[in-house]
């Protein structure tokens, strides 16, 4: 999403309060773009929305205007604005649990203030079932490029990026160890470019294969069965999510282990819509 807000003030101290009128014509074009352009996903991974609130509203209108009836999973996280992640699930499935990672941990030897939290929105982790089949899915917003270069804030948000993408590596061979037979996917804005940019690998570093050879920092591998990158088998010329000064890049991503059991049928990006999103949507089918 683009910073979805609603319409009620939660004393944040960045927060931005919409008009009911606004809110009610975000969360409708929202709703109207997941019935036409998205195609009623039986799951949505969602960034950059306020609260269980903004979630629900979505969901009034996509039933009124499709009959489609999802169940809203939120976690609220350590972002000062108020932005969180999370997913619409289709009533259909089951969700067998819902967990948030990392929201206690803080950020090492980056010379920020004390116990400053390591995600803003610590990552969001459900297992849903449909009978007897059951997926593991880890939403991720991580920390962005902005400020990388900057001579004040730099290093803190090269560490960050880094420890981020570290813990969250970690967190995949540890889990892959102990559900040696879970279907998993990892999902969502990892904000990072593949091939990387000059300074961190951060893609590479969660996928379990970092290349250090042109970044400044060098990232271990940490995971012993590497994951798949799906967005890879998307045409390069339409393998593009966001653009930045007139450059397509690939920010958001779709990762899956070797144990994934559904089969992908299809995978693509949506046309970019400014008033939903400056980003496209990453869209696969998959079957039993």
């Amino acid at each position: 999403m683009h910073r979805l807000f609603d319409d009620v003030n939660n004393g944040k101290k960045f927060e931005t309060v919409l008009s009911t009128k606004e809110f009610r014509e975000k969360t409708t074009l929202a709703a109207q773009k997941f019935i036409v352009d998205f195609e009623l996903p039986d799951i949505m991974a969602l960034q950059e929305v306020e609260n269980i609130n903004t979630l629900n509203q979505i969901i009034h209108h996509i039933q009124q205007t499709s009959g489609a009836q999802y169940k809203a999973v939120l976690k609220e996280g350590n972002d000062v604005s108020g932005m969180d992640i999370g997913f619409l699930i289709k009533l259909d499935y089951q969700i067998k649990s819902v967990k948030q990672l990392f929201k206690k941990n803080t950020l090492v030897n980056s010379n920020s203030r004390a116990n400053s939290p390591l995600f803003s929105r610590p990552p969001l982790l459900i297992v849903v079932c449909k009978q007897s089949n059951c997926i593991t899915l880890l939403n991720l917003h991580l920390r962005s490029m902005r400020g990388m270069r900057s001579k004040s804030k730099g290093h803190r948000v090269r560490i960050k990026r880094i420890q981020q993408a570290s813990a969250i590596a970690r967190w995949i061979d540890q889990y892959q160890r102990t559900h040696f037979e879970q279907s998993l996917i990892i999902l969502g804005d990892l904000n990072a470019l593949s091939p990387p940019d000059r300074y961190i690998d951060v893609v590479g570093t969660i996928i379990g294969k970092p290349d250090n050879r042109n970044t400044q920092l060098s990232s271990p591998d940490l995971i012993q069965n590497d994951l798949i990158d799906l967005t890879q088998l998307i045409p390069q010329k339409k393998r593009y999510s966001y653009i930045y000064k007139k450059k397509k890049q690939v920010i958001d991503y779709m990762l899956i282990n070797h144990q994934f059991k559904p089969r992908l049928k299809h995978i693509r990006l949506s046309q970019i819509d400014y008033r939903f999103s400056d980003h496209a949507g990453l869209i696969a089918d998959f079957s039993w």
